[in-house]
């Protein structure tokens, strides 16, 4: 893959583009199909000969099979049967069904996903009037945009539990305009992905074909789309900062029991280095809402499970989520990162 931040894709190769006859078995008609060209480079770059590439959206196999072309095993997970169905006859036409694994249904409500090197996807899009199957967990049929970006973020929770250490996690997505409004889904995919992922860098991918014309009410322009490009591994902190801060709200009379990797290593500094500090604080609402000022005054970013936090804290609404993260980044980019426990 060049090193430039686009990547220019000049045309789909009528070989591998779906083929009619199944296109036209497909509620959709097959216009959310990808192609296996925007697919290749990042198969050839992000794994290796006889690893496992998976798909959280399998659609219609176009990475699955991007990644038997190259030599991979594939797996993947889709929701509609029957695109399954068109999944298993356009691999077996190619010949290449050997080596793929497809479940039914989505991979956050499933046992038995094999693990896998890389996550190559591109992800459903919000809007879309699902006309197939009902089915819960199609993320196409969701009835609002919080619903759906709840949907993404299940479905990436359950994949970086199968990712391999040091694996990346790469959607395809672009922003998206319904009726008069643009949905930002590339900027906000990004941030579920930042909370569970370490960003390594984006690619703009441009087709210089214009639009097709559709009848769907979410409109995208498909002469260009990111590749957001995630890393499954520890986050490097300031530890000189992290045990700073740690003083400081003990200074501040903000009561809390250190737990966790950080604890470790300060008891051993040779050992490997922490990628958060963990703390257990009192699930006492007023406390907490202290606690998550100071650190908001300090220059603090709040989220639970990647969303903002919003003060004064109504507990009540963060209940089972366990934790908040308070992120701090300077000017150097240096980063402390603070996980503050308040349900067991």
């Amino acid at each position: 893959m060049p090193s430039h931040s686009w990547l220019m894709l000049d045309h789909e190769s009528p070989r591998y583009r779906l083929p009619d006859d199944l296109r036209a078995r497909d509620p959709m008609a097959g216009r959310d199909c990808g192609w296996v060209e925007q697919m290749l480079p990042f198969v050839r770059q992000f794994s290796q000969p006889g690893e496992t590439v998976f798909d959280p959206f399998a659609g219609f196999g176009t990475t699955l099979l991007a990644a038997r072309l190259e030599g991979r095993l594939a797996s993947g997970c889709e929701v509609d049967a029957g695109r399954i169905g068109l999944i298993r006859e356009r691999l077996a036409r190619h010949e290449l069904a050997q080596g793929t694994t497809l479940l039914h249904g989505s991979c956050d409500a499933l046992d038995g996903v094999p693990p896998f090197d890389l996550c190559l996807t591109n992800v459903p899009y919000f809007g879309c009037r699902w006309p197939g199957a009902p089915a819960a967990s199609q993320l196409y049929d969701s009835q609002s945009y919080a619903q759906h970006l709840d949907g993404l973020r299940d479905v990436f929770y359950r994949v970086r539990a199968g990712l391999r250490e040091g694996g990346a996690c790469i959607a395809m997505v672009e922003n998206i305009r319904l009726g008069d409004r643009v949905l930002p889904l590339a900027f906000d995919l990004a941030r579920i992905l930042g909370s569970l992922f370490v960003m390594e860098e984006e690619r703009v991918l441009i087709y210089p074909h214009a639009s097709e014309e559709t009848d769907a009410d979410a409109r995208t322009d498909r002469r260009h789309e990111y590749a957001l490009v995630f890393r499954k591994q520890r986050e490097r902190i300031d530890l000189q900062a992290t045990a700073e801060l740690l003083d400081a709200l003990r200074a501040q009379g903000h009561a809390f029991t250190l737990l966790g990797s950080f604890a470790r290593w300060q008891q051993d500094p040779q050992g490997t280095p922490p990628a958060d500090a963990d703390i257990r604080a009192d699930a006492d609402p007023q406390r907490l809402n202290a606690l998550l000022q100071w650190l908001r005054d300090h220059g603090f970013a709040l989220t639970s499970w990647g969303d903002p936090v919003a003060l004064p804290l109504h507990l009540d609404s963060y209940r089972g989520r366990y934790y908040f993260r308070a992120d701090r980044i300077d000017s150097r980019g240096a980063l402390v990162r603070l996980d503050i426990c308040y349900e067991q």
